[in-house]
């Protein structure tokens, strides 16, 4: 490993900025001065953020946590994909997938499936399927290990996350913030590094220089791993995980019309008021025309006659035994 110093920063051109036009205001404390419209960064502030970020790295690996490493441009995914060769920690650098720490639950269950697929090709499954059907498990097995390989040993969520260029990977920051989650950011001159826990301010496009931060923040964390042997802490094993609990469930198919499996069919809904209903045989069905009787003329000296009046009703006879009534 290369000794921290800024001659070797600078060698690897750590110092080299963004161009004054991108430049976030924030940024202000960290830069030195700008020459030929292009920002020079304070390498004494690089220097001390690599040597806070260290001292915290190795405190929190050695009470048996994890680091994340994030780094999804493509100049710097070899440098990240290096995590898993050197430290054994998990790393993102194809693309971030959103809930990666806010919905772990699930993606625990795609890797459980990603783990499904690999054992069905070891048992020779694949043979079995057509030269289709094949093809397309091929293409999903390589999509999900090529998104969540870097995370497949990661079984909880971890302690810390170091970030290269928080400006491309602001998803991850802000759930990292929401998980309360503490960030280490390589931060260039174009971010905002109040994002960021702890900042490194250098040069996150340069290939050289994030080689550098990386190897520095790997040796940290394997001074983190010795030192959680010495204390005796033991790591969380891998859990046994059923296939059955995380199979993918099959979403409910559109029944075919004229299907029917013994139960009566679904009532249809009635049309709303003003919705135009269509008419069964189409526009070209035939049409019986059934002509209207038209009515007779009245006319109009024959005026209705008027109804006669009717007669009183007789009155109904006294019961014996009683007198008339007397007349006044």
């Amino acid at each position: 490993m290369t000794q921290l110093s800024v001659k070797a920063l600078v060698d690897a051109g750590a110092h080299i900025g963004c161009r004054v036009g991108r430049w976030n205001p924030k940024m202000a404390p960290f830069i030195l001065e700008s020459r030929n419209r292009i920002h020079l960064i304070d390498l004494k502030q690089t220097i001390r953020g690599i040597l806070r970020a260290k001292h915290f790295l190795r405190e929190v690996i050695a009470t048996g946590d994890a680091a994340l490493f994030v780094g999804t441009k493509q100049q710097v995914r070899g440098e990240v994909r290096n995590a898993r060769e050197r430290v054994k920690m998990p790393y993102v650098c194809d693309r971030w997938i959103g809930g990666t720490l806010t919905n772990y639950e699930v993606i625990g269950s795609r890797i459980a499936h990603l783990e499904t697929l690999e054992k069905q090709e070891a048992e020779g499954y694949l043979a079995t399927l057509s030269k289709k059907e094949g093809a397309r498990f091929n293409r999903d097995k390589a999509k999900m290990l090529r998104n969540l390989d870097g995370i497949r040993d990661m079984f909880r969520l971890p302690g810390v996350m170091i970030v290269v260029d928080p400006k491309t990977e602001r998803k991850a920051v802000r759930e990292a913030h929401r998980m309360g989650i503490p960030v280490i950011g390589i931060v260039d001159t174009d971010c905002d590094p109040s994002g960021c826990d702890i900042v490194i301010p250098a040069n996150d496009d340069a290939i050289r220089s994030v080689s550098l931060i990386l190897g520095h923040l790997f040796s940290a964390v394997e001074d983190g791993l010795a030192l959680r042997k010495e204390r005796g802490i033991t790591t969380q094993i891998k859990r046994e995980v059923k296939v059955e609990e995380f199979a993918p469930v099959p979403r409910p198919r559109k029944r075919k019309k004229g299907m029917s499996d013994g139960k009566p069919p679904m009532p249809q809904p009635r049309p709303r008021a003003g919705k135009r209903v269509p008419m069964e045989g189409g526009v070209n069905r035939p049409v019986e025309i059934t002509p209207h009787e038209e009515p007779t003329p009245v006319p109009a000296a024959a005026a209705p006659e008027a109804p006669a009046p009717e007669a009183p009703a007789p009155e109904a006879p006294a019961p014996e035994g009683t007198a008339p009534p007397e007349k006044a």
